[in-house]
């Protein structure tokens, strides 16, 4: 008995296997091209300048923490005495900075 090709062509799967094949040809390919020109990040001048503030305050000393034991002693003790002239200019500078962005 002699079997023949009648179908040729007619595997349902054999498109899928070839669509899968080159979907992969071409994902290897972008990732040799990505490999070759390598990866670029873009980053504003807001977040670097917030990145060099967090890296600065995470490796200078922790100065701030001994001011604040220093002021809630002093407030404990009864002789803190806030500099009115300071509080006042902080706040007409943060408004007028809020004022100025609008």
């Amino acid at each position: 008995m002699e079997i023949k090709k009648l179908l040729v062509g007619a595997n349902p799967y054999e498109k899928t296997v070839e669509k899968i094949d080159r979907e992969r040809a071409e994902a290897a390919a972008k990732a040799r091209k990505a490999e070759a020109t390598g990866d670029k990040v873009a980053i504003s001048e807001d977040a670097a300048l917030r990145s060099v503030a967090v890296r600065a305050a995470t490796v200078e000393p922790d100065t701030r923490a001994e001011k604040i034991a220093a002021l809630k002693a002093q407030i404990q003790n009864g002789t803190y005495e806030p500099d009115n002239k300071k509080i006042a200019e902080g706040i007409v500078r943060e408004d007028l900075s809020i004022f100025l962005q609008s």
